[in-house]
Order: structure tokens, then C-alpha cells, then sequence
């Protein structure tokens, strides 16, 4: 049975993966959101209410912003999870991988679903994650998916 990753480097696997992928995230949502203000200021010079801006922001800044993370989510967390490589490029340089419990490569319904509970795990002080500090090393989005994070 392969060893078990323990919380410091599956830590520092997140912070990678947040460099890789949620500082561009972020960059985009920014663009969205700058590119929102302008064309509805320009497209009501005579203005609007605070009501409607509302509205419109939600519809045409946040949705849009929400849509693009999932998407990227699911493509970066969930699809390299269930690929060869099992794990996103911050484990990969770590030398680690996720494994379902016999030990083989996570299913795409698994790495998708990883990803939507690594949400889950977060939601809360980010309990789902301390867990792996504890125990048998495992989060809560592992303990929901049936997965483990191991060394290569």
C-alpha cells in the first residue's frame, strides 16, 4: 500500500495550484468585471438605478465569473485527477497522486466530483481540508469520493 500524503504537502500542492490556475482565474474575472463597469456606464449615460445596476451586474458580471470558475474548476481539478497523470501540476511536481481506494486511477465522475466537494471542504473554515491533519489523511472531499492522496 502506497504512503499516505500528510496535510503540509498536499498544502503546498493548493498553493501551486493556485498560482497555476486561480491567479489567472482571477485576472479574467477582473477583465469581466472591468468590461462591465465600462459598457454599462456607457450604454446609460443618463444612468440608472442602483436597483437595476444590481441586476444587471449579477446577470452579465457575477454569473458570467461564477460560469468561467466551474468550467475551470472541473477542467483543471476534475479531468487532471481522472487523467494519467491523477493529480493536478502541484502534486505532480510534489511527486504525489490521488488513487481511488484499490489504489488504481480515479473515474472522471470521481475527479469531477472531487472537485465540487473540495467546495464543500471549503465552505466551512476550511475544515474539510484540516481533516487531512488528522486521522487517516484524508479530507473530506476524499472521504466523500473514495479517494486517497499518495506518494508516487
Amino acid at each position: 500500500m502506497e504512503k499516505p500524503a500528510g496535510f503540509w504537502i498536499r498544502f503546498l500542492a493548493y498553493i501551486i495550484d493556485f498560482i497555476i490556475v486561480g491567479i489567472p482565474t482571477y485576472i479574467i474575472q477582473f477583465i469581466i468585471t472591468s468590461i462591465f463597469v465600462v459598457g454599462a456606464v456607457s450604454a446609460n449615460p443618463g444612468g440608472m438605478t442602483e436597483e437595476e445596476y444590481t441586476i444587471i451586474y449579477l446577470i452579465f458580471g457575477v454569473m458570467p465569473m461564477i460560469i468561467i470558475s466551474v468550467i475551470l474548476g472541473i477542467l483543471y481539478y476534475g479531468l487532471l485527477t481522472a487523467s494519467k497523470m491523477q493529480g493536478t501540476l502541484g502534486k505532480k511536481i510534489l511527486g504525489l497522486k490521488v488513487v481511488n481506494e484499490q489504489g488504481g486511477r480515479v473515474s472522471i465522475g470521481q475527479g469531477i466530483g472531487r472537485y465540487f466537494a473540495y467546495i464543500l471542504s471549503g465552505i466551512i473554515f476550511y475544515i474539510g481540508f484540516i481533516m487531512v491533519a488528522f486521522g487517516q489523511k484524508k479530507g473530506l472531499h476524499d472521504i466523500i469520493c473514495q479517494t486517497r492522496v499518495v506518494y508516487k
